[in-house]
């Protein structure tokens, strides 16, 4: 019988979003018989159906269980599961919650092996409610693997009493041939958004809160009239939008700050190549942070140098004072400053830059972290596939 392995996920393509680009990478690059479980999205067009086979689904609108129709969605969840594992699967949750509640509920009931991917701040979320922290701890316990996005989120999890030999730390990654230097896209775009005396700084992603977009508007309202002039490109949407229009205009900044909204998945890699500096400049912001932060790959494949905040799996996406900078989040004079720094000086760029590419080429590609979970799938299967359905 063929080895099997089916990733259970909300997340997936053409859902736009770290986890789903992380778990699209790894499980789709996987040699044998790889399925996916995943959701339907209304007024999304589905991609064609790859190699892997892609089932979808309405996934339950909640990650518990006591919700009024929460139980029924989990056991319609449980049971496409079910239909889609064998004696030889191995299950992969792109969270515990509530991917994790299903493939648990299945185990109870045949002992197939799972995993469950954590991306960091999902835990302290679950941890502001008994049901879901009651529920959390059944999954982890039950759970084959744990596989982190950083040592970071290791961390919380062996915090959260799950033993350091269950979980298993792997990098997201990035395509270093869609994000590079020198694309010819990149300048005719840099032409359009920014005059040639004007640095041009990049957020790419959701606008929301612990990204640090409002900090960064702040930190360019505190430069000095001497300063070099700075373009502030921002990509995305979100709920945080009509918050920082307001704060622009309320800064004075509407003449240099551009809301481009949310940018095709193509054009990304030009976005990157037109800016001389990438700013994230993430903080905790109540039970909110940044798990690892793929942006600074891309932007680090693209050859651009890095301002990110001192939090979350962040230090880790980030070699401080060799590929980018680190601030604290919350300083607007000390963000300030590091744009400053990166801004004047244009050897200082590109040395962050060619340093950053190469870091990406050598740590984090897509093969490196297919190899990884092809060994976490191998000691599973070596532990625990001889067990299922005994």
């Amino acid at each position: 019988m063929t080895d099997r392995i089916l990733l259970v996920s909300e997340y997936f393509p053409p859902a736009i979003g770290g986890s789903s680009e992380l778990l699209a990478n790894i499980y789709t690059r996987l040699h044998g018989d790889v399925r996916v479980l995943t959701t339907v999205r209304s007024g999304v067009a589905e991609p064609p159906v790859d190699r892997a086979g892609i089932v979808r689904m309405r996934f339950p609108a909640g990650l518990g269980l006591l919700a009024p129709s929460a139980l029924s969605d989990m056991s319609r969840l449980t049971r496409h599961v079910a239909r889609l594992s064998s004696k030889r699967t191995v299950i992969y949750c792109g969270r515990a919650l509530p991917e994790g509640s299903a493939a648990w509920l299945h185990c109870l009931a045949t002992r197939t092996p799972y995993a469950c991917w954590t991306h960091g701040e999902e835990l302290p979320i679950a941890a502001t409610s008994r049901e879901l922290s009651w529920l959390l701890r059944r999954v982890h316990r039950r759970a084959a693997a744990l596989i982190a996005n950083s040592h970071n989120t290791a961390r919380l999890l062996e915090a959260l009493g799950n033993p350091a030999e269950k979980i298993h730390v792997v990098h997201p990654a990035v395509d270093a041939e869609r994000f590079k230097p020198g694309l010819p896209q990149a300048g005719a775009l840099r032409r359009r958004l920014a005059r040639d005396d004007e640095t041009v700084l990049l957020s790419v992603g959701r606008l929301q809160a612990r990204k640090g977009h409002d900090l960064v508007l702040k930190a360019l309202a505190s430069l000095p009239r001497d300063a070099p002039r700075i373009r502030y490109i921002v990509t995305g949407s979100g709920d945080d939008l009509s918050r920082l229009r307001g704060l622009t205009s309320e800064l004075g900044l509407n003449g240099q700050v551009d809301f481009v909204g949310v940018v095709p998945v193509d054009d990304l890699p030009a976005y990157y190549g037109a800016a001389d500096v990438f700013v994230h400049p993430n903080r905790v912001e109540g039970e909110d942070f940044e798990g690892f932060g793929m942006v600074f790959l891309e932007a680090a494949a693209s050859g651009t140098p890095v301002i990110g905040g001192r939090s979350g799996g962040v230090p880790e996406a980030i070699d401080e004072g060799k590929t980018g900078l680190l601030v604290g989040g919350t300083d607007a004079h000390e963000l300030a400053a590091a744009i400053t720094q990166l801004a004047a000086s244009a050897t200082l760029r590109a040395g962050f830059g060619t340093a950053a590419r190469q870091r990406v080429l050598t740590h984090f590609t897509w093969s490196r972290a297919v190899k990884q979970v092809e060994e976490i799938d191998a000691l599973i299967r070596r532990r625990f596939v001889p067990l299922a359905r005994a």
